[in-house]
């Protein structure tokens, strides 16, 4: 019923149809870090379902607090001035948690739906200051942003981009930190920062500075490699941003909720963003 019903990501979908790929792992229950498959197998599941389940499976004061909230209200739009207390409480308390200068909290769907709404609101702003030609969002290659045509855009896998049209023409890529994946080590990780930082700036001046609105990372990039940032990157990089008045729109999907030991990256690494994506637990 699997094959037969189920358009699976990231997947052969041909093979999977024909069986080439092996039985499908049909996941049925979880507890803790474990998760059971519908043939009685037992995993460890060390990805914590794409990061989502970051307090581990079989919560029941999770699933407690969502019957609860179901039973009262199950949801509500927060369009036209319209609220409700979940979310006017949850707004409060993440921008309590969020670094110094964060403000408002625009409830979106998921990460992918995050980021088309970070840069519908950095194309806003641009227009409202008489900038209509500011509008180039620079990401980074090897980034992952999400698989909706925005941020599939600036995601920097080609894989994503191949056969699908993408990149989007007002998106460019500028060199990914990854220090410890070079051959050539002649550069210390510091003059490596510098590097990408020149790299940046370099692509901000070729392209025009009035033309540029923004730039998108992850601290830690996820999907790419798991490459925490080099010794002075994000210095140097915040640097070249406030020199040409580009908005810095950082990517917490995966850093973000305690996962680096703080409550999001931009705390680990000195960051100061203008707009930060939050999601998955």
């Amino acid at each position: 019923m699997d094959r037969r019903s189920v358009f699976h990501p990231n997947t052969d979908l041909r093979a999977y149809a024909h069986g080439e790929l092996g039985d499908p792992h049909i996941i049925t229950g979880g507890q803790g870090i474990r998760i059971q498959e519908k043939n009685g197998q037992e995993l460890i599941d060390a990805f914590a379902g794409l990061w989502c389940v970051n307090i581990g499976y079989g919560r029941e004061e999770i699933a407690e607090a969502l019957y609860r909230q179901a039973k009262e209200l199950a949801y509500y739009h927060t369009h036209w001035g319209t609220s409700n207390e979940p979310a006017i409480r949850l707004s409060d308390r993440v921008l309590r948690m969020a670094p110094p200068g964060m403000s408002k909290i625009f409830w979106g769907l998921q990460g992918s739906d995050a980021h088309e709404t970070q840069v519908k609101i950095a194309w806003y702003y641009n227009n409202v200051l008489g900038r209509p030609n500011k509008k180039k969002i620079i990401a980074r290659q090897r980034a992952y942003h999400g698989l909706t045509i925005m941020s599939g855009s600036l995601s920097g896998l080609p894989v994503l981009h191949e056969t699908f049209d993408l990149p989007l023409d007002r998106v460019r890529h500028t060199l990914a930190p990854f220090y410890y994946w070079r051959q050539d080590r002649a550069m210390s990780e510091r003059e490596f920062s510098q590097h990408c930082a020149d790299e940046l700036n370099a692509l901000i001046e070729r392209e025009g500075p009035d033309t540029v609105a923004a730039f998108i990372a992850e601290p830690v990039t996820g999907v790419g490699g798991i490459i925490p940032s080099p010794e002075g990157y994000w210095e140097a990089i915040q640097q070249v941003l406030r020199k040409h008045d580009v908005l810095l729109m950082v990517d917490e999907v995966v850093c973000g909720f305690g996962r680096l030991g703080v409550n999001f990256g931009c705390d680990y690494y000195a960051i100061q963003p203008d707009m930060m994506c939050i999601s998955k637990g």
